[in-house]
């Protein structure tokens, strides 16, 4: 495919204006418009029209970007605002579960290995190429510099740290691949089982989904649209049916985080949920026409007595 030259220039805030405008958008209040634009920006603004438009969900060559008839720049910021709470809220107990499983993998092959501080760098508990990995990419270049790190390396003549102290440096993403490179089934099950799902490579998944809506949370996508590039896994015991078509989704997401957070606080999920439904309640109250999107894409659905 022949690439071409970029050609479009910037466009000043009334100019985005009138082109909102032109796509259907009503503006009554210009100089609030220009606050909206000055505070968001025109770009990043620009996903949040997407749910408005007349060929949603469409992408393409075939989206038409006018917007349904009635659509006002109130109704965008106001579901721009909502996406900002649900990444809020998801993130605090995104970092709940994360902090769990840190804490489940470090003591439970802690306690298996004890003689082994180092296990997680041993080449008969952990495949050698996450170690080799692990130490080039992040721990020479992000662990060792921690100032509880420094001082461990200056007492002792050892080249890591012990696992409960570099673990607590690590990203969720290394977490999720040292889990992946146990050796022994046998230690991913020991996991996997504290969680409630025996099938170490559902659990694996479950990982993979928690991850990636956290990472959603932290570099601010829109979550109400996610689509997750690993399919959720029905598991055997865990969230043993994910319905049709929210393979991908953040409603499919939520699923694995009800059921993962479960096992870890049954009052912090239910305090999870108030948190949702009253977001949702607050968006509802300003753009009700939103209403069967949400409940399709994230599967948060309120019922006469909420």
């Amino acid at each position: 495919m022949k690439k071409m030259n970029y050609t479009k220039k910037f466009a000043t805030h009334m100019e985005n204006i009138n082109k909102m405008r032109s796509r259907g958008v009503i503006i009554s209040d210009v100089l609030k418009a220009e606050e909206y634009l000055s505070d968001i920006g025109y770009y990043r603004l620009g996903y949040y029209v997407f749910p408005f438009e007349t060929t949603y969900p469409i992408l393409g060559k075939r989206r038409d970007r006018n917007v349904v008839e009635g659509t006002t720049i109130e109704d965008i910021v106001a579901f721009y605002y909502y996406n900002m709470d649900l990444r809020n809220i998801m993130y605090k107990y995104l970092s709940r579960i994360e902090v769990a499983i840190r804490s489940v993998i470090v003591y439970e092959l802690s306690n298996k290995y004890k003689e082994n501080a180092f296990w997680y760098v041993d080449k008969t508990i952990v495949d050698s190429n996450f170690i080799k990995n692990f130490k080039e990419k992040f721990y020479d270049t992000n662990i060792r510099n921690k100032e509880q790190i420094k001082r461990f390396h200056k007492k002792y003549n050892e080249p890591f740290a012990p696992v409960w102290k570099a673990m607590e440096f690590t990203t969720f993403g290394n977490l999720e691949t040292l889990y992946i490179n146990l050796l022994s089934y046998t230690d991913k099950c020991l996991i996997s089982k504290r969680f409630g799902e025996p099938a170490y490579g559902k659990f694996e998944n479950y990982l993979s989904v928690i991850r990636e809506v956290r990472n959603a949370c932290a570099h601010g996508s829109v979550i109400v649209d996610l689509s997750l590039s690993n399919t959720i896994k029905a598991g055997s015991k865990a969230c043993p049916t994910i319905p049709m078509g929210t393979q991908n989704t953040f409603g499919g997401a939520l699923r694995i985080i009800d059921y993962i957070l479960r096992k870890i606080s049954v009052n912090r999920t239910n305090d999870m949920w108030d948190e949702l439904y009253r977001a949702t309640r607050k968006l509802y109250s300003k753009v009700p026409s939103l209403r069967p999107v949400i409940e399709r894409r994230t599967g948060i659905v309120l019922t006469s007595t909420m």
